[in-house]
Order: C-alpha cells, then structure tokens, then sequence
C-alpha cells in the first residue's frame, strides 16, 4: 500500500484535512456551540422568524406553561413522554443535540417545551425542530424565516436514513480515522510524515 503512494506522506496530510474539512462540513455545528454555553443560549433562546415559526402538524394538547416562581417551563398534565431518547437525537442531528442530551439534559427539555408552549406543538415536533437547532442555529433560523415567506416546511420529526448513515459512517468509521492520524502526528516520532502504512499498522 505505501508503494501505491509512493511512500509519500503528503498524501496522508492531504487526506487528513480533507477529512476534517468534510467531518466539519458533514455536520455543520454552530461555530459559537460550547457546552458551557447551553444554558445561557437556552434562556436566551428566541424564535426569531418574523411572524413566529408555525407548528407543522395538528395538535390539540394543553401545551406547557412558564412558572414564574421558577423562572422555567414546565410540562403540562397533558404533555406526552420523550418520543426517543439522546441517540434519536443523534441520528436526528449529529453529535451537537446528543452532548446537550447528555450533558445538560434539563436546558435540552426547557427548550423544547418553551417551543411547545411558543408554537402549540406537539412534543415530537419540537424535539426535532431543537435538534435542528442545537445542530446549527444558523440554518434553523434560515429555513423558519424562510417558511414564513412560504417557503416548503422541513418535518424535522422525521428520521432520515440516509442523514443516519451518514452520522453513523462519520462516527465509526471518519472520527476513529481522524483520531489515529492526530496521534500520531502529535504523539510519535513520525510527526507530519506519517504515512498509510502508519495509520494502519497497529
């Protein structure tokens, strides 16, 4: 295989940040998205669109309320469960909304139901428009303020299988591969003239 590159290691290089180009690009975070800011993003959280974003389906239910003792949202009586848990999330949008999930799972559900409460949905509908938005803000915002003009609307309640391969591929397979190039480079005598036969050699 080295002869095949000619035993070359610019060509590892050149892979190793074509590989990062397309794993940024393949999930699009926010640039600004930190863990330490989910709180403060979550209570600033607005819908921007004008008019407000609509909801996409039918739904009858009672939809959460503000407590202003607690400054939080709160579920209704009529609220239902989660429809799926931080790996729906995942396959939904990526890595962003599974570490708000499981870092900080109580801003991930006052987010979903201040858009319950704002837009009358129903919980599913708003779960997945949240994982939209954790996934990146930028293009939510974008797509709501284009439905507003009367643009198409994206269910984004639906799993799409081809989104989930893609996230699962980039997670087995992309991250691991990306991860044994920057050791080592970072850690090895090799350096940045590693080549293939070093990623694969182990």
């Amino acid at each position: 295989m080295a002869n095949l590159f000619g035993g070359s290691s610019r060509c590892c290089i050149l892979v190793f940040f074509a590989s990062m180009i397309a794993t940024i690009s393949a999930f699009s975070p926010p640039s600004s998205f930190s863990i330490s800011s989910i709180s403060t993003r979550t209570q600033q959280f607005q819908l921007s669109a004008v008019p407000s974003p609509e909801r996409m389906f039918d739904y009858n239910k009672k939809p959460p309320t503000f407590n202003k003792q607690t400054s939080l949202w709160e579920p209704s009586p009529e609220t239902e469960d989660s429809p799926y848990g931080p790996w729906g999330s995942f396959l939904r949008g990526g890595p962003s909304p599974f570490l708000v999930r499981v870092l900080q799972p109580s801003e991930y559900e006052l987010a979903v139901f201040k858009y319950m409460a704002q837009t009358s949905c129903s919980r599913a509908e708003a779960q997945g428009n949240m994982d939209a938005f954790f996934n990146n803000a930028a293009d939510w915002a974008y797509q709501k303020s284009e439905e507003a003009r009367g643009r198409p609307k994206v269910d984004y309640t639906q799993l799409k299988l081809k989104d989930a391969i893609l996230v699962v591929t980039w997670a087995v397979f992309v991250t691991p591969f990306l991860g044994r190039c920057a050791y080592l480079i970072a850690a090895t005598d090799a350096g940045w003239a590693i080549t293939v036969d070093d990623i694969f050699n182990f």
